[in-house]
């Protein structure tokens, strides 16, 4: 009786286990990697968990841990080191990952590209060209601070669209090619993504394809 017991117990177990492999070859399945865009269904907040949030516009958890590992694993093949940090369309950090070595300033600045880039719908390095002046950024600074986003003027910062819904966004501060590892981090996950804003000549605005430190 005792056997038949254990051997169920094992049953269920390993029937468990397969229950969680298959759902993590599901969202494997939904992810793009690079190949091809992804489905907004197999990235989004779905079943129960779309009840509970009274939302299905929203990077389910596993799309945005695929996303900061490949940012980290970009970060690892460029011997760099990053803060990343994904947030949901509401602003609240749903994945985030600080490597060795990072500063304070280079997590804070994380968050605020991310913040910046679910705030202007665009990424930070647009929004740094786009307010070039000295003027045109102070008159911008407190912006979206009740709503507890912001206005920050360095790339790095990307929003994370799918089927052309905003589902969320990346920030990443603290190495010297921030929007690079946003990208290519959304483009390994998510399938191709737009293109980057184009880096202006020197003395124009602040940001673009590479990023800046911090």
């Amino acid at each position: 009786m005792m056997n038949m017991m254990k051997a169920t117990s094992i049953l269920r177990a390993g029937g468990i286990l397969g229950l969680a492999a298959l759902c993590t070859l599901a969202a494997a399945d939904g992810w793009a990697q690079g190949a091809a865009a992804a489905r907004l269904e197999a990235v989004t907040l779905s079943g129960a968990a779309a009840e509970r949030a009274l939302t299905k516009a929203q990077i389910n958890a596993a799309t945005a841990r695929a996303i900061v590992d490949a940012c980290v694993e970009f970060a690892r093949a460029n011997k760099s080191s990053y803060s990343i940090f994904v947030l949901a369309p509401t602003g609240e950090t749903l994945e985030a990952h600080v490597m060795d070595g990072q500063l304070p300033i280079g997590v804070e600045t994380a968050q605020l590209k991310a913040k910046t880039a679910l705030y202007a719908r665009t990424p930070s390095s647009a929004v740094a060209q786009r307010f070039s002046t000295v003027d045109g950024r102070l008159i911008r600074l407190d912006l979206g601070q009740e709503r507890g986003l912001a206005y920050y003027f360095v790339g790095g910062g990307l929003p994370i669209v799918v089927e052309g819904q905003l589902i969320g966004s990346i920030g990443v501060g603290g190495g010297n090619m921030d929007e690079q590892c946003a990208y290519q981090a959304l483009t390994k996950v998510l399938g191709p993504q737009p293109p980057l804003p184009e880096a202006q000549p020197a003395g124009g605005g602040r940001g673009g394809r590479g990023g800046q430190p911090q």
